[in-house]
C-alpha cells in the first residue's frame, strides 16, 4: 500500500483528470454539434484549435528541420545528439496536429475530399494539406531507426537500417523542403485577408514572418525539451549544445525584430502603435515575450551557461510566439468580425488532451528508445 501510495504523483492524478474533460469536449463535438463544444461562429471561424494549437504545433516543430538539416546536410557532426529528439518533437507536432484536424474539421471523416475528389490545387489550404500530410511521412521515416533498432531479429534489423542509411539525405532534403514551405504557407494563409486583420499584424510579408519566427521557437521547444529531460529521467546531456542553440535562436530574433520595425514603417503600422486599444496592448506583450526578452537574455552568457535561466527564457520565448500566432489568427482579426470570442472550455480541454498525450507519447519514446545518447556514448565522447 505504502509503494502505490508513493507511486501517486501530482502529474498522475492531473493527466487522467485532463483525458477525461478532453474526452466529455469530444462527445460534446462530435454528438451535441459545434455549438455545444466551442464559440466558433461564421464571425469567428478560427479560434483556440487553429490560433493555439494549429499554427503552434506546426510552427515549434521547426527545430526538427532545423537541426536534421544541420546534421545532414551542413555537417555539423556536434549537434548530432540533439537530432534524434528534434525529429521525435516534429513528429509529436506533425501528429497532434493530424490529430487536431479530426475535430476541427466539420465533417472529419472526408478528410480526403480535399485532396482526392475536389482537388483545388490553386488553393494555400490545398497546399498546406498536402505539406502536412507529407512531411508527416517523412518525419515517420526519419524517426522509424529509433523503432527499428528495438526489432528482436538482428538480420531484418541490419537491412532495414541500412536501406534507411542510403535514404537519410534524400530524407533530410525533402523534410528541409516541405517544412519551409509549410511554415510560409500558414502565413500566406493571411495574406488575402487584408482589410480584415489589424494593420499591426497584417503584411505582405506575413508568410516570411511565419517562417521567421518559426525556427528559433523551434530550437528554443528543443531546449525545453531536453532540459525537463535530463531533469525527469536524468538522462545525461551536454548543456553546451543547448547553449549553441541559444546562441543561434537570439541573433534570428534579432533580425525578426528589425524586419518586423522595418514592416511597420513600410506598411503604415507604426500608426497605430500607441492607440489605446486592446490590440495594442496584445501587440507590445507579444514583441516583448518574443523578442525583446529572449534577444536581451539568450545573448548573455551567464543565461546560456546557466541551465534554469536557459529553460526558462526559452519557456518565454515560446510564449511570446504562441501569443504572436493568437493574435494573428484570432486577436487581429476580431476588429472587423466583431465576434469577441472567447473559447469554450471544451474547446481548452480537448486541446489539453491532445498535448497531454503527446507528453505522455515522448516519456514513453525516451524511456523504452534511444532518444538520447546511450550513457557509453556519452563518456567515450
Amino acid at each position: 500500500m505504502a509503494d502505490l501510495v508513493r507511486k501517486i504523483t501530482l502529474w498522475r492524478i492531473v493527466v487522467p483528470v485532463i483525458f477525461a474533460a478532453g474526452l466529455y469536449g469530444c462527445y460534446l463535438r462530435f454528438f451535441k454539434g459545434f455549438s455545444a463544444a466551442t464559440n466558433l461562429s461564421d464571425a469567428q471561424p478560427w479560434g483556440f484549435w487553429v490560433g493555439g494549437a494549429t499554427l503552434c504545433g506546426i510552427g515549434l516543430s521547426a527545430g526538427g528541420f532545423a537541426i536534421a538539416t544541420a546534421v545532414y546536410l551542413l555537417g555539423m557532426e556536434c549537434y548530432r545528439p540533439l537530432a534524434r529528439v528534434s525529429v521525435l518533437i516534429a513528429l509529436l507536432g506533425y501528429g497532434s496536429v493530424g490529430v487536431g484536424y479530426a475535430y476541427e474539421l466539420g465533417l472529419p471523416w472526408r478528410f480526403y475530399y480535399p485532396l482526392l475528389l475536389y482537388r483545388n490545387t490553386h488553393s494555400i489550404l490545398f497546399d498546406v494539406a498536402m505539406c502536412v500530410i507529407s512531411y508527416t511521412t517523412v518525419l515517420v521515416l526519419e524517426f522509424a531507426p529509433q523503432v527499428l533498432e528495438k526489432l528482436p531479429w538482428p538480420g531484418v534489423r541490419a537491412k532495414l537500417l541500412h536501406w534507411h542509411h542510403k535514404i537519410v539525405i534524400v530524407l533530410v532534403i525533402v523534410g528541409t523542403l516541405l517544412s519551409s514551405m509549410h511554415q510560409s504557407f500558414l502565413g500566406g494563409l493571411f495574406l488575402i485577408m487584408k482589410g480584415h486583420i489589424y494593420p499591426l499584424w497584417y503584411s505582405p510579408y506575413i508568410h516570411t514572418m511565419f517562417y521567421m519566427t518559426a525556427i528559433p521557437s523551434g530550437l528554443c521547444m528543443v531546449i525545453i525539451a531536453v532540459h525537463l529531460s535530463v531533469r525527469s529521467f536524468r538522462v545525461r546531456f551536454d548543456y553546451d549544445l543547448l547553449s549553441d542553440l541559444a546562441k543561434v535562436a537570439a541573433p534570428m530574433l534579432a533580425i525578426y525584430g528589425v524586419f518586423r520595425i522595418a514592416n511597420l514603417l513600410v506598411y503604415g503600422g507604426y500608426q497605430y502603435l500607441f492607440l489605446w486599444r486592446m490590440e495594442t496592448w496584445h501587440f507590445w506583450l507579444e514583441n516583448f515575450l518574443l523578442i525583446v526578452i529572449p534577444v536581451i537574455a539568450l545573448s548573455s552568457g551567464k543565461v546560456r551557461r546557466t541551465p534554469s535561466l536557459l529553460f526558462w527564457t526559452s519557456c518565454v520565448e515560446v510564449i511570446g510566439f504562441i501569443a504572436n500566432r493568437w493574435n494573428v489568427s484570432v486577436v487581429a482579426m476580431e476588429a472587423t468580425s466583431a465576434a469577441n470570442y472567447v473559447p469554450k472550455w471544451p474547446e481548452i480541454m480537448i486541446t489539453a488532451m491532445v498535448i497531454a498525450g503527446a507528453v505522455v507519447i515522448f516519456r514513453l519514446c525516451v524511456i523504452h528508445l534511444d532518444v538520447f545518447p546511450r550513457r557509453e556514448e556519452v563518456l567515450a565522447a
